[in-house]
């Protein structure tokens, strides 16, 4: 886009920014978001920098290393006039319907929590009646997560599990594990956090076990900018490519930018709904059906000289 309205000789009004926002995802130092959660004053600084990874690298260190710590103020950026963000859905249902662009609304909301579940290490060759099996009753609650995210209607997921002593003719003792809920509505996730809860007291009753559950992460029901989402509709429309409104389930810089800035975003449809997958991939005309619409959107709001 920025690439396309210097080589047209295109000026705007309002200048045109591209950010490369640090840590997405958090894959590796959690939480994620970090970059944009930083320059939101959602995260402070500091404590963003001094955060480690599983093996004890300090992202601050980290980033030093590699020559990408900056010094800029990044509160700066909470005077942005307006975000845009162009994504894959990261789900099947623009593919699936034959639509061209995703028009999004706004976000779901989501909890995260870990949960340390503590029994009693045996060995493998005693019996089974006095088992206090750490991982037998996180195999239930991981189940439980599925089973509350079918009944509500919103998504569950049970991503990390880390089991001690991990050894093979060793019952574990102790079982730690990550829940991610996420829903639509913020009601409807407080009712997935209540049946967790009641649901994993009830499988530690049962299995003689303790369960003790904190929260990670907590992500609210977000709605985005209701301007800059009708330019998005507005463009897609104008150029006939065949469009549907629709929330994100998933956690984009964009939805942090939105607690301080005007922000919308825009889903290109991906093969199969896959991401975070070696398979990932979406075609060159979804490509260009999003840029479009991007750069239509973003210069209806720049301004054009």
């Amino acid at each position: 886009l920025l690439r396309a309205v210097s080589e047209a000789g295109v000026r705007t009004r309002a200048p045109l920014m591209l950010i490369n926002w640090t840590n997405e995802e958090g894959a590796r130092f959690s939480p994620p978001m970090m970059g944009s959660g930083v320059a939101m004053g959602l995260f402070g600084e500091a404590e963003v920098l001094a955060k480690a990874d599983p093996a004890g690298a300090v992202f601050g260190e980290e980033l030093s290393r590699i020559g990408w710590r900056g010094e800029a103020d990044p509160a700066a950026l909470q005077h942005l006039g307006a975000y845009f963000e162009l994504h894959i859905e990261q789900g099947p249902f623009l593919e699936a319907e034959g639509a061209d662009v995703g028009v999004v609304t706004g976000a779901s909301a989501q909890a995260w929590f870990e949960v340390t579940v503590t029994g009693a290490e045996a060995h493998g060759g005693n019996g089974m009646a006095m088992r206090r099996d750490a991982l037998v009753a996180t195999a239930q609650m991981v189940s439980a997560v599925e089973g509350i995210a079918h009944e509500v209607g919103g998504n569950g997921t049970v991503g990390r599990i880390t089991v001690s002593p991990d050894s093979r003719n060793v019952v574990p003792g102790r079982c730690w594990f990550t829940v991610d809920l996420r829903h639509a509505r913020a009601a409807r996730l407080a009712e997935m956090e209540r049946l967790l809860r009641a649901r994993i007291g009830a499988i530690a009753a049962a299995r003689r076990v303790a369960a003790a559950g904190a929260p990670f992460l907590a992500f609210p029901e977000t709605l985005f900018d209701t301007v800059l989402v009708g330019r998005v509709r507005a463009a897609a429309a104008a150029r006939g490519y065949a469009w549907r409104d629709m929330p994100t389930g998933i956690g984009h810089d964009a939805v942090y930018l939105a607690r301080r800035v005007p922000t919308a975003m825009i889903f290109c449809p991906c093969h199969g709904g896959l991401s975070h997958n070696e398979a990932e991939s979406i075609t060159p005309a979804w490509a260009e059906a999003g840029l479009r619409v991007l750069a239509d959107a973003v210069l209806a709001t720049a301004g054009i000289v």
